[in-house]
């Protein structure tokens, strides 16, 4: 049988005749080049850089030898260098470059040539990448079984806030982030005020509430209809509340539902507070033109002034087509919004925890607004740091004569109350979910997915792994999480 050579995933073999007793080691030859520290006799050595290696290979070509020396010119004739894989070390991977040529016997009918492999790194790579993982550790044992120093990568995957991430090989460090940053001062605890779920009336207001200032006129008139859902009409237990009539109006019309916010144990309205609340909103069930349906569905926050803290809103205004579109106001201010897509179209008959609900917080002069159906996320500032809330009103609507959504409704909603009434959250460098890639052998750094040098400390190093056991620390702020870590690395061999 032929000895193997693979060549850009190409077997050689299949043209060539590798002289018998070949192997890689044969006539290889390079050059080291020796770094050292200081000028001085004595001075102390650093390393040995490998910086070429040549690989001279006999072969044979018999038979066809035309099409034969075509094909193998073809394998051969790459601008870069390709894997290059030899049968009796098939577990290391050489990147090579070819040279060479060919000797015809015209009598013999036999060519004769030697391919020169190039190896511009002059080392062999493992076939094989090697994996370890922290397992929730603030150290990895990692074992490089070559006989040359290897780039390890490293993915970390945050599990909660955190100011920076830094990692220690031997005399090496890499540090990402600001070590000073602190998590900020946070409550112990909170105070739930109420937890509706609609399938009863629970103190709720009809049409004496707050509404965003969408339009000019927003009329709250018409009636609302308390459900419990039955098994096989949803998740049975839980209950929503619907217009059962609209009005009439030259605008936006149709009847809300306000809770008054009590105060808490001690007499205290919320200043600092958290609301989370479900909600239908689509055109699901309608036989015929459901793009001509419209809807308004919106959750307003106001004060003891009867001023606007936040409203999130939900809305089909386009009379032909199918278009949803989701706003937010601070105030009376419109602070941002999407429009004109089909994402906002919403059933929530999924129980509490796993539904899809819209988080409102607000702590100081900051309000959090997250969807967690589109994975929305925003941030804004209010003018009044102080403002009380005392009132939430939910407001389901129909525009002018135009046919309502079919099913437009609120399924629960909660508010609690954070009882220290000054709070001052520093945002961390990262946050859970992040994930922070450190490539070694690029010297690269991407923190979710894109490459960021921002926060890298000046002298960190690309960390490489010597021959042997040894042990790569991570540190986080002394407050966060130890973070999923994954190393890789892929041994060499000189």
């Amino acid at each position: 049988m032929n000895y193997s050579v693979r060549f850009n995933d190409i077997e050689l073999g299949n043209y060539i005749e590798i002289l018998q007793g070949f192997t890689p080691f044969s006539g290889a030859a390079w050059a080291p080049e020796l770094k050292t520290i200081g000028s001085a006799r004595g001075m102390k050595f650093s390393r040995t850089r490998y910086d070429s290696k040549t690989i001279p290979m006999p072969f044979t070509i018999t038979g066809d030898i035309r099409s034969k020396y075509d094909k193998l010119q073809k394998a051969l004739n790459v601008p870069e260098p390709k894997e290059l894989i030899f049968g009796d070390i098939s577990d290391r991977v050489f990147y090579a470059i070819p040279s060479g040529d060919l000797e015809f016997d015209d009598k013999e009918c036999i060519g004769t040539g030697t391919i020169t492999w190039v190896i511009p790194d002059g080392i062999a790579h493992s076939a094989y990448t090697s994996v370890a993982m922290n397992n929730g550790e603030s150290t990895i044992t990692l074992t490089n079984n070559g006989n040359e120093s290897v780039p390890i990568n490293i993915k970390a995957t945050m599990k909660s806030d955190n100011g920076y991430i830094g990692y220690t090989l031997d005399d090496r460090f890499y540090q990402i982030g600001n070590p000073e940053e602190v998590d900020g001062e946070s409550y112990e605890a909170t105070v739930l005020l109420f937890d509706d779920h609609m399938t009863v009336d629970r103190g709720w207001l009809l049409n004496q509430g707050i509404t965003p200032p969408v339009t000019n006129e927003r009329l709250q008139v018409g009636t609302v209809q308390y459900v419990t859902e039955k098994a096989g009409e949803g998740t049975a237990g839980e209950g929503y509340v619907k217009p059962t009539a609209y009005g009439s109006g030259t605008s936006w019309h149709g009847p809300s539902v306000t809770k008054i916010v009590p105060a808490d144990e001690n007499g205290k309205y919320p200043i600092n507070w958290r609301s989370c609340w479900r909600f239908d909103f689509n055109t699901d069930g309608v036989a015929f033109n459901p793009g001509e349906q419209i809807g308004h569905n919106s959750v307003t926050f106001s004060d003891q002034n009867g001023n606007v803290i936040c409203s999130v809103v939900f809305e089909d205004n386009h009379a032909s087509l199918q278009r949803s579109d989701m706003v937010i106001y601070v105030g009376s201010t419109r602070v941002w919004d999407t429009k004109n897509t089909t994402d906002f179209y919403i059933t929530g008959k999924e129980g509490r925890d796993g539904g899809t609900t819209v988080d409102v917080e607000k702590i100081g002069n900051q309000v959090n607004i997250k969807f967690n159906y589109k994975g929305i996320n925003k941030t804004f500032f209010v003018a009044d740091t102080s403002a009380q809330l005392r009132k939430v009103t939910w407001y389901g609507a129909a525009y002018k004569t135009h046919d309502p959504l079919q099913n437009n409704l609120l399924r629960a909603l909660q508010v609690r109350k954070h009882n220290v009434e000054r709070y001052e959250d520093i945002p961390n460098y990262f946050m859970p979910g992040d994930v922070v890639e450190l490539d070694s052998t690029t010297n690269e750094l991407y923190i979710n997915n894109i490459l960021d040098w921002d926060q890298v400390d000046i002298g960190s190093r690309p960390l490489l792994l010597p021959p042997g056991t040894h042990t790569l620390g991570i540190i986080t702020s002394e407050w966060a999480e130890v973070p999923d870590v994954e190393v890789t690395w892929r041994e060499r061999y000189l």
